[in-house]
C-alpha cells in the first residue's frame, strides 16, 4: 500500500489543511506557529505503533464549540494498492474486482470509515450464498452422531431457512441463529428417541462458526485485509531524544502507579529491544551476584548491537549497557569513534540520529520498511553541512518507506525535488492551510525556499528587471549563441534587456518564475512542450497566477501539437551529426540511425537509437558542448535554414513579451 495524499481537518489550528500529495518524500515549509506540528501529529494518530487516540476536549479547534462531536473526521488518507494487493483483494470476492485503492477517514471516536476506489465491495452477502452456506454447514448432522439426530432438528432448520429466504438473507440469519441454536436441545424426535447430546453440542458450535462467517461480509474481509498491511505511522520531533540512564527501581514504581515520565519510556524501549526485563533487572539490582549481571548486560549489549548491524546499514553503532545496583546507563558510539561515551553526553545531533534509529526500529519491528515517517523540524541542532548529511539520510529512509517532514531551514530543502515542497501558513478565519502557491505565501514561508534556491544556484541565478526563465543551461547556451549570430547578420536577436536564468528543469522553472513574479519583477518562462513542461505550465497558469501570455511552450510557438524540446529547433541532421561525433567511441564507426517519427522529440528518438548500441542513457550535454564549440566559428548563413527559422520564431515570441512590458512601464 502506498500513501498518495492526505488531508487534516478539525484539529487544533487546522480547520481544513487541503490535500497534500506525497510520492516518496514531501516537505512542509513554514514559519513557527504555522501549524506544521499539528499537521504531523494529526496524521501520526491515524495509525501509530501504539494507538494514540484523538482528544476531543484538548485538540478540537477553539471557537467552534457548538460543532464539537466525536464523529467529526480528523485525518483522511488515500492509499494506492500494488498489483499483488489488487490480485489478493479480487480473490476475496467477486464484488472486489477492479478495486485499486482506498480512502480512509478516522474521526475523534477513533473509528475508521472506508471508501474504496472506484467502488466498495458488497456490504452484505448474496441471499443464495447465505442459504447455500447454511445448507452446507448445518444441513447434515455432525459426524459422528446417531442417524436419527437430523430428524430431531429438521423441522426447526427448515423454518430457519425459509425465514432467511423470506426476510432477505444474512441479517435475518444472524438475528435468528441464536434462537435456532437454543432450540436444538428441545426439538422432539418423531419416535421419541433420546437426544444425541454430543452431536447437539457439535451442531451448536457449527451454528456459531457459520454465523461468524456470515457476519464477515466481503466489505469487512477487504477492510481486514488492508488493515493488516497498512503502514505504521512513525513520528519523531527534534526534542524526542532517548535517555539511556535511569534508576530502575524508580522507573518501575512510576510504571506501577501509571505515572511514567518521558525518559522512562525510552529506557524501557532500549531494554525491551535488548531482551532485558525491567522487573527482573530491578530484582537483580538487589542481589549479590554481580558477575552474572555483568554477563547479562554484556549479552544484552551485543544483542542490540547485532540487531542494529543486521537491519540498518546507514549508520553503524555499538551499544554497551552497564548497571550498578539500580543505576542503569547506556554507552553508545558510532563506527568512527573508539571511545564509549554515555548517550546523554553525545552531541545533540548524534543523539537525534541514534534516537530516531531506535524509535524507527522499535515501531517497525526491526524491519525498517512499510512505514510513513513523520519528522518534525529535523536537524535544528545540526550545522549546515550536517543538515545536508541528514537530508541524504532521510532519502535513504524513504527508499523502503514514505517520509513527510517539516522545516524552515534552507539546507533541509532538497533542490532536485522542488515539486514535492508545500508551504504551511495560518490564514485569517481559515486556520492552517497547506498548499504550493508560493506567490501568495507569507514572506517568512517564502524566504526558506528563496534562500534554498539562492544557496543551490549560487552564481547561476541572475536577476534583472526583465527576466526569461529557461529550463536548463543548454537552453541558455543555444538561445544566446543563435541570438548573437542573428545580430551579427544584422537581424533581430534577443532583447538586450532580458536576463536569462537557467534553472535545471521544468518544475524549478515554475518555482523560480513564481518567486521572481512575487518580487514584482517582469518574468516570462520558456518550457518544452513535453509532459514535464505541461505540468509546469499548469502550475504557473492555474495555481500561481502568472499571466498565460508570459508562459511559452515550444510546440505552441512552432505551431505544432507534438512534443518538442529546445533540441528540436535544430535541423535534425545537424543535431544528430553532433550526437554521433560525441558518441563516436560507443558507436564504433557504425552509423546512428534515428527513427524518422517526427511526432516525438529528437532526444527521445536518439536515446532509442543509442540503446541499440548498448548506451542506456543519452547525455545531451555531450552533444551540447560540441555544438557550443561549433556555433562561435560559424556565421548565420552556415546554419541550416530550418535551424535559423525555428530559433527566429522563438526569439520573436520572447521579444514580443519584452516589448509588452516596456509599453506598460
Amino acid at each position: 500500500m502506498k500513501l498518495t495524499e492526505f488531508r487534516i481537518e478539525n484539529y487544533r489550528s487546522i480547520q481544513d489543511s487541503g490535500w497534500v500529495a506525497i510520492d516518496d518524500i514531501a516537505a512542509i515549509v513554514g514559519k513557527n506557529e504555522s501549524g506544521k506540528t499539528s499537521l504531523l501529529t494529526a496524521l501520526w494518530k491515524f495509525k501509530p505503533f501504539h494507538d494514540e487516540p484523538y482528544n476531543l476536549k484538548r485538540e478540537w479547534p477553539r471557537g467552534r464549540r457548538k460543532e464539537m462531536s466525536e464523529d467529526k473526521v480528523v485525518s483522511t488518507v488515500r492509499f494506492q494498492f500494488t498489483p499483488a494487493e489488487v490480485a489478493d483483494i479480487e480473490a476475496i470476492h467477486e464484488s472486489a474486482k477492479g478495486i485499486t485503492g482506498v480512502e480512509i477517514k478516522r474521526n475523534y471516536a477513533g473509528e475508521y470509515l472506508h471508501n474504496f476506489i472506484p467502488k466498495n465491495p458488497n456490504d452484505d452477502h448474496d441471499l443464495m450464498w447465505v442459504v447455500s452456506l447454511l445448507k452446507k454447514q448445518l444441513g447434515h448432522p455432525p459426524e459422528p452422531c446417531s442417524d436419527h439426530f437430523k430428524n430431531q432438528y429438521k423441522a426447526g432448520f427448515k423454518t430457519f431457512i425459509e425465514g432467511v429466504k423470506e426476510h432477505g438473507g444474512s441479517q435475518h440469519a444472524v438475528k435468528e441463529a441464536p434462537k435456532f441454536k437454543a432450540q436444538v436441545n428441545t426439538y422432539p424426535h418423531p419416535h421419541n428417541q433420546p437426544l444425541d447430546n454430543q452431536a447437539a453440542q457439535k451442531l451448536q458450535a457449527q451454528i456459531d462458526a457459520t454465523v461468524s462467517e456470515i457476519e464477515t461480509t466481503p466489505m469487512q474481509r477487504v477492510v481486514d485485509f488492508i488493515h493488516a498491511r497498512m503502514p505504521t505511522f512513525v513520528y519523531m520531533d527534534d526534542y524526542r531524544t532517548f535517555r539511556g540512564a535511569a534508576q530502575l527501581d524508580e522507573v518501575l514504581k512510576r510504571k506501577q502507579r501509571s505515572e511514567p515520565q518521558d525518559d522512562d519510556e525510552t529506557v524501557t524501549i532500549l531494554m525491551e529491544m535488548s531482551g532485558l526485563n525491567l522487573e527482573q533487572e530491578v530484582k537483580k539490582g538487589n542481589e549479590e551476584d554481580r558477575e552474572q549481571r555483568i554477563l547479562d548486560m554484556n549479552d544484552a549489549s551485543q544483542t542490540l548491537t547485532s540487531l542494529i548491524a543486521d537491519r540498518w546499514s546507514q549508520k553503524k553503532y555499538e551499544v554497551m549497557f552497564q548497571a550498578d545496583g539500580q543505576h542503569f546507563i547506556t554507552f553508545v558510539k558510532d563506527a568512527k569513534d573508539k571511545v564509549l561515551v554515555p548517550l546523554e553526553e553525545r552531541s545533540r545531533g548524534f543523539q537525534w540520529f541514534f534516537s530516531f534509529d531506535m524509535m524507527f526500529m522499535y515501531e517497525t519491528q526491526g524491519m525498517f520498511e512499510n512505514a510513513i515517517i513523520l519528522l518534525d523540524e529535523p536537524g535544528l541542532h545540526l550545522h549546515a553541512a550536517a543538515q545536508r548529511d541528514l537530508l541524504n539520510r532521510m532519502k535513504a529512509y524513504a527508499q523502503s518507506n514514505q517520509l513527510v517532514y517539516t522545516t524552515h531551514l534552507p539546507f533541509m530543502i532538497e533542490f532536485t525535488r522542488l515539486d514535492n515542497i508545500y508551504v504551511a501558513e495560518e490564514m485569517p478565519n481559515a486556520g492552517t492551510k497547506v498548499h504550493k502557491n508560493w506567490a501568495t505565501a507569507d514572506k517568512d514561508a517564502r524566504f526558506t525556499l528563496q534562500a534554498a534556491l539562492g544557496l543551490s544556484w549560487s552564481q547561476s541565478l541572475f536577476v534583472g528587471q526583465f527576466n526569461l526563465v529557461v529550463e536548463g543551461v543548454t537552453d541558455f547556451w543555444f538561445l544566446t549563441s543563435i541570438s548573437t549570430l542573428l545580430r551579427d547578420a544584422g537581424q533581430t536577436g534577443l532583447d538586450e534587456q532580458l536576463v536569462l536564468t537557467p534553472v535545471g528543469g521544468a518544475s524549478k522553472a515554475a518555482y523560480v518564475g513564481t518567486i521572481l513574479h512575487g518580487q514584482n519583477l517582469k518574468v516570462a518562462v520558456l518550457l518544452d512542450s513535453d509532459p514535464e513542461g505541461k505540468t509546469a505550465y499548469e502550475q504557473l497558469i492555474h495555481q500561481w497566477i502568472l499571466d498565460e501570455k508570459h508562459v511559452l511552450r515550444l510546440g505552441d510557438v512552432l505551431g505544432v501539437v507534438d512534443q518538442r524540446t529546445l533540441e528540436d529547433l535544430f535541423d535534425e541532421g545537424y543535431y544528430v551529426g553532433h550526437v554521433s561525433a560525441a558518441y563516436a567511441k560507443e558507436l564504433g564507426g557504425k552509423p546512428l540511425v534515428v527513427p524518422a517519427d517526427r511526432s516525438r522529440p529528437v532526444i527521445q528518438r536518439i536515446e532509442e537509437a543509442l540503446k541499440a548500441h548498448g548506451v542506456d542513457k543519452f547525455n545531451k550535454g555531450r552533444a551540447a558542448k560540441r555544438i557550443m564549440d561549433d556555433l562561435p566559428r560559424k556565421k548565420l548563413a552556415d546554419l541550416p535554414v530550418e535551424t535559423v527559422e525555428n530559433f527566429k520564431k522563438v526569439i520573436l515570441a520572447i521579444n514580443a513579451i519584452a516589448d509588452g512590458w516596456k509599453k506598460s512601464s
